[in-house]
């Protein structure tokens, strides 16, 4: 485990291993956390604590029912669990692009038994394999499959032509920029790459009258005040997501 964890994550994932312990017993592989806090770019006041659970085959309707109540009970007394985002996935069943199913998902603390699609990517089976911090079971390397920088950035195309969602709020707005110039950054490294990463690679390849609108998501995102995202600054981030859309050929699905 990483001791350089910020002490409340630590806990908070150090309780959320040993329950799930004692729910699924000898069919949990590992816990895995990874994100933004396995990358040193946490923030606390807007990083999800993104996870990997691996477990030793389906879990069964008497497994998901167990992990449903555990996860109430376990936001009810921890309220900071409502920053858990993550999977339940077969060891069976993962593979570089992500699962070969979909498969149940935590999301904002609350158990999801049933999903229609696979959530998982190449790009987070890299980042919990080549970043990952083990609360329970081996190393995540020897879990999970290796990933090519190529099956990275394919990923990452497809997340792209995903269409975007509605940003109202400055700090949406703000984290929308970042994501987009985030994944900009992964299709050029191949790798995991965080907010801070995205907003250092738009330094380097953009013309500085876009540097102002970049240093203000990520401000927001460290937690400054959102007083000085006024519509102006609003004004810049579209028109700098269009323009980066338009330079890097990333055509958006329209919505279904």
């Amino acid at each position: 485990m990483d001791m350089s964890l910020p002490p409340d994550v630590a806990e908070l994932m150090q309780s959320f291993a040993s329950g799930l312990r004692r729910v699924l017993g000898e069919k949990l592989v590992g816990v895995y956390l990874g994100g933004s806090v396995s990358l040193g770019d946490y923030c606390a006041g807007s990083s999800d604590l993104d996870f990997l659970v691996v477990t030793d085959g389906r879990l069964s309707p008497a497994d998901l029912d167990a992990l449903a109540v555990f996860h109430r009970e376990f936001l009810t007394a921890h309220p900071s669990a409502g920053r858990l985002e993550g999977d339940y996935a077969p060891r069976e069943c993962i593979i570089p692009e992500g699962t070969t199913v979909p498969v149940p998902r935590c999301k904002r603390g609350a158990f999801v038994p049933e999903v229609d699609q696979v959530m998982l990517s190449a790009d987070n089976i890299c980042n919990m394999r080549e970043n990952g911090i083990a609360f329970y079971g081996p190393p995540p390397a020897e879990v999970l499959p290796p990933v090519s920088p190529d099956q990275v950035r394919a990923a990452v195309r497809a997340m792209l032509a995903e269409a975007p969602k509605p940003a109202q709020r400055p700090e949406e707005q703000a984290d929308k920029l970042l994501d987009l110039l985030r994944s900009l950054c992964a299709l050029e490294t191949g790798k995991p790459t965080t907010k801070a990463q995205g907003a250092e690679w738009a330094r380097r390849h953009l013309e500085p009258r876009w540097h102002p609108v970049v240093d203000a998501a990520l401000a927001i995102r460290r937690g400054g005040p959102a007083a000085g995202w006024d519509e102006g600054m609003a004004r810049s981030a579209a028109e700098l997501d269009r323009l980066l859309r338009e330079r890097y050929a990333i055509a958006a699905q329209p919505p279904s």
